[in-house]
């Protein structure tokens, strides 16, 4: 028996279940892709912060011009294109260009359209906007560094028998930038005002101020310093006058120096120190004077004022004049034919080659009268020679019997022969 096929039915394909939810899925399906790749004017979105290339031209830059102001801008633009596309669009994908930026030649204020473009010109997406900003404003000048001495003008009042002086932790500070804003600055300073009276340390943290030739405050939003706040440290010490010692080299033993015969000016200092450094302090030494270039007369020397440690001079008196009048003295010319070698090496020896030398002695003339040529006697140090051989010269000390007043005046120096032991 010969069967009938079964008739299609599009009302039996409604009620199939099967073919409804396949059918749901597939129109599903259909809407999704009409609508993320649908046209392109269709969606729209802003992109932001996108940084501005602005570009001089190579002789412009090779002639020193640099950008200074308007070169840290952004722009934003509206883009458009399908929906899956916009999602991955960043600012990275967009350019913004100052136009004719390559055609200043010269310093001064520009003010420079802005044009998008696409990085990849094949890219999914369409710039429908102008940037905002349109324009940007340009400062454009020649660069120069320079080095300033900062000024300290922290300003206080100090207890009365106390010093007080500030240190900066830097008195330079290299600034660069627009040569014309940098030609403004007349004066770098710090400044402060402290209230009431101070006896102890202080410490400060100031900005620098930039300031012109007539007192005005110069901007440094364009100038780049190499630093721009400073340490300033008060540092307060306690004060003492102290009277200035005269100090001696070669001086006789038996010599005083009598009252009258010796004056110091100035005869004392203002020096400040830690307080345990000035309460042990009584007098200030001064260099010492060599008593072998002293003679029997009156005589003023320019002395070096020896500071102790820690502390400051006050009176920035660094030298004192020290007059010694030894004319009441005599002097007397002796010769000298007893010679002695000291401080020679071990593995050497040596030989006397001058045979006399003609010595001043200075000193009471009570002792003067009492002496001979035998009393005056010369020994040479050989302790600088340092291994030299054959004939030198060396210098002199004189040595003194029976007159512990007495000294020589000028400096000798004796021939001699040293030779290696064989």
């Amino acid at each position: 028996m010969k069967r009938n096929k079964p008739k299609f039915s599009f009302q039996g394909l409604l009620r199939n279940n099967k073919f409804i939810f396949l059918l749901s899925v597939l129109i599903s399906v259909c809407l999704w892709v009409a609508m993320s790749f649908g046209a392109e004017s269709g969606t729209t979105r802003t992109i932001t912060d996108i940084p501005i290339s602005i570009s001089l031209s190579k002789e412009a830059e090779d002639s020193g011009l640099q950008i200074f102001s308007g070169n840290d801008e952004t722009a934003s633009v509206t883009v458009s294109g399908n929906r899956v596309g916009l999602g991955s669009v960043t600012k990275d994908d967009i350019i913004v260009t100052a136009q004719t930026a390559n055609a200043i030649n010269t310093v001064g204020t520009f003010t420079l359209s802005l044009s998008p473009s696409k990085v990849n010109p094949a890219s999914d997406f369409t710039i429908t906007s102008q940037p905002s900003p349109s324009v940007i404003t340009v400062y454009v000048d020649y660069f120069r560094e320079k080095t300033f001495n900062i000024v300290d003008n922290v300003v206080y009042q100090v207890e009365n028998n106390y010093y007080a002086a500030t240190t900066l932790s830097s008195t330079t500070v290299t600034i660069s930038g627009p040569q014309s804003e940098i030609a403004k600055i007349d004066t770098v300073s710090v400044a402060d005002k402290l209230e009431g009276t101070i006896n102890s340390d202080k410490h400060l943290n100031l900005p620098i101020k930039l300031y012109d030739s007539s007192g005005y405050e110069v901007s440094s939003n364009l100038l780049t310093m190499s630093v721009e706040n400073v340490d300033a440290d008060i540092t307060v010490l306690p004060e003492k006058t102290v009277n200035l010692q005269p100090t001696f080299k070669n001086k006789p033993s038996g010599f005083n120096i009598e009252n009258g015969a010796i004056s110091v000016n100035p005869s004392s200092i203002l020096i400040a120190g830690p307080q345990s450094a000035v309460d042990d302090i009584n007098f200030i030494n001064l260099d010492q004077i060599d008593f072998s270039s002293l003679t029997n007369e009156k005589m003023t020397f320019d002395v070096n004022v020896i500071l102790p440690k820690d502390c400051r001079n006050l009176s920035n008196k660094n030298t004192a004049k020290v007059t010694l009048d030894f004319s009441n003295l005599t002097s007397k010319t002796f010769t000298v034919t007893d010679f002695s070698v000291k401080g020679l090496e071990s593995g050497y020896t040596s030989k006397v080659s001058t045979q006399k030398l003609d010595v001043t002695v200075i000193g009471p003339e009570s002792q003067i009268s009492d002496l001979s040529d035998s009393d005056v006697k010369a020994i040479i140090d050989t302790s600088s020679a340092d291994g030299k051989t054959g004939s030198v010269s060396m210098p002199v000390s004189i040595s003194i019997s029976g007159a512990d007043g007495c000294w020589a005046y000028g400096t000798y120096d004796a021939n001699l022969t040293i030779s290696k032991k064989t």
